[in-house]
């Protein structure tokens, strides 16, 4: 029997913003300015519960964080369309060391910072949480508050590690912070390999997993719905050790970071706590399912429903177009690229495809919101319109498509971390690459091949089974496989970068398709070469530069990336 983890919901605790003031910048700022001294904070369990949790609130964000827009919009999957977003700069070349739009240094060293402060003055809880322990109801609240914060001390280890792989996979090695430092001390401290960074990560990972809970699901209150458990902790191990075995980081193709890599991601699957949803389409708005495994949830609001709805619906005001570049990796339901297939017919481009492409994105002649979407040329939600799609596309994934936006109606919304076909396809790629496609590996259950092929056969999905025998053929259908199934989601923009070819990818225009409607009422799709968006790529920006106030305030001790 499988056991559903329903951990998911982070509901962000805004009293701990309150303890401890945001005027931590970057993570060289020493001061602790709080609303209480910190002997305050600690000698209670009420306030040393509520800091623990808002180490939370410094988790990455999702949806519009940059600047109205997703970082899907930096990749090849699609762009903005609005074009005063600083979402631009990550496309048009424009960003650096002095301005970077997605600069996550002193978020997450603030993160590190909050985390470290915790776990450096909770050591002794159970001493400072000692209570009357001589009636009953004493000992009960003793005990449940002792489990209590000796779980967040384990939740808050592991956030610290997910905050550094959060900084590592952008900037490469950094400095590991393993102290509050003194605010009079000086901030001399040089960056770590990305080796040592990913070493340390998951000691501490593998140090706190064994104090964490496995489910919060049926535990006391919905209040514990959203911290960490033991999956989650793994899956972000699974994750980091997949990129430390990736190109860009494992330059001599050492084998054994990949079978660390296959383990890490083996260790999710056998807890058997996991399985992929049955609905592929909701799966992105559903609030608890067995699929999830660590997201972080949302107040209501309609904001990525403004920036998503085709325009033709009153209050949408256009946003994340996906590219005809995404779209075209969608295969056919036969199995083959659009390429390949001798069925597909362009004229008829949305016809027998891989059901996730109108599960993630709206096309033309898509049912929505009660009626036909008209994305050709005089359409309602087409071409001659303000604010209309630039590609000829709207994004689904994510959108509640139930909402009013006349009437201002809201809904929460879940930024998801880690999901189970997350897993199945980084134990596949890992398993490959020592393996190769066929091969179940001693110790382990699945290959690679059956691994994906599970995300394929997903109920309502049901794609074709992928059978290749050589190495460098599947990993090419890995690579596109990760493309569709987790669009939008964050990874394409990273996974490019690892595989060392973002050049490639992110250095290409974006294309678009322009819809013609017939008087017969058909349509005539034509794809043009000219480019919707042109994009800037450089080597370089395989890592993000350190911002230059950081490298400043270290008197040089912190390096630059090459080529900044």
């Amino acid at each position: 029997m499988i056991i559903v983890n329903n951990m998911k919901r982070l509901f962000l605790l805004l009293i701990a913003t309150g303890l401890l003031v945001s005027c931590e910048k970057s993570f060289l700022d020493r001061r602790i300015d709080t609303n209480y001294s910190l002997e305050q904070v600690f000698n209670s369990v009420g306030t040393m519960r509520d800091f623990g949790l808002g180490v939370y609130t410094q988790l990455p964000e999702g949806f519009d964080r940059i600047d109205g827009a997703l970082l899907a919009a930096a990749s090849d999957e699609a762009v903005h369309a609005w074009p005063g977003s600083n979402i631009q700069r990550l496309v048009n070349g424009s960003w650096g060391e002095f301005y970077n739009p997605d600069d996550q240094w002193g978020r997450n060293y603030a993160g590190i910072r909050k985390a470290t402060i915790f776990l450096e003055n909770s050591i002794d809880y159970r001493q400072i949480l000692f209570r009357d322990t001589i009636t009953e109801a004493g000992r009960n609240n003793y005990i449940n508050d002792v489990n209590d914060i000796g779980w967040l001390r384990a939740e808050t280890q592991v956030l610290r590690a997910f905050f550094y792989f959060e900084l590592i996979k952008r900037y490469g090695g950094v400095p590991i912070i393993e102290e509050v430092l003194d605010p009079q001390d000086a901030p001399l401290l040089p960056r770590n390999t990305f080796d040592e960074c990913v070493s340390y990560i998951t000691k501490e990972i593998d140090a706190a997993a064994p104090r964490l809970r496995s489910t919060w699901k049926g535990f006391q209150s919905d209040r514990y719905l959203g911290r960490l458990t033991t999956g989650a902790a793994l899956a972000l191990k699974a994750r980091v050790l997949l990129y430390a075995a990736s190109p860009q980081h494992n330059t001599t193709a050492d084998p054994a970071k990949w079978e660390a890599a296959a383990e890490a991601a083996h260790e999710v699957i056998s807890l058997n706590q996991y399985q992929l949803a049955t609905n592929y389409g909701e799966l992105f708005r559903a609030v608890d399912n067995s699929e999830i495994i660590f997201e972080r949830r949302y107040p209501a609001t309609n904001s990525l429903e403004r920036a998503s709805y085709p325009v033709g619906f009153d209050g949408a005001q256009g946003g994340t177009n996906p590219s005809q570049n995404l779209v075209d990796a969608y295969e056919t339901v036969n199995g083959l690229s659009i390429q390949q297939d001798t069925d597909f017919d362009p004229q008829k481009p949305y016809e027998n495809r891989d059901p996730r492409l109108q599960m993630s994105i709206i096309v033309n002649g898509s049912g929505y919101k009660g009626r036909t979407v008209e994305l050709w040329s005089g359409g309602i939600d087409g071409r001659g319109r303000p604010r209309t799609t630039e590609t000829g596309y709207y994004m689904k994934k994510f959108v509640d498509e139930g909402l009013d936006l006349v009437l201002n109606r809201t809904s929460t919304h879940n930024w998801i971390y880690f999901r189970y076909a997350e897993v199945l396809l980084n134990y596949a790629e890992a398993v490959n690459e020592v393996y190769g496609p066929d091969v179940v590996p001693a110790g382990l259950t699945l290959s690679a091949q059956e691994a994906v092929n599970q995300v394929r056969d997903r109920n309502g999905v049901q794609m074709p089974e992928i059978n290749v025998s050589e190495k460098e053929a599947f990993r090419l259908r890995i690579q596109n496989e990760r493309r569709v199934e987790l669009a939008f989601e964050e990874h394409r923009f990273w996974d490019v970068r690892r595989w060392q070819i973002a050049e490639q990818a992110l250095g290409q225009s974006i294309r678009g398709v322009q819809i013609n409607r017939n008087t017969d009422g058909s349509f005539t799709y034509i794809y043009p070469t000219q480019a919707v968006q042109m994009r800037v790529y450089d080597r370089k920006m395989d890592l993000y530069p350190i911002p230059r106030v950081e490298v400043d305030k270290s008197e040089g001790i912190i390096s630059q990336n090459t080529g900044w």
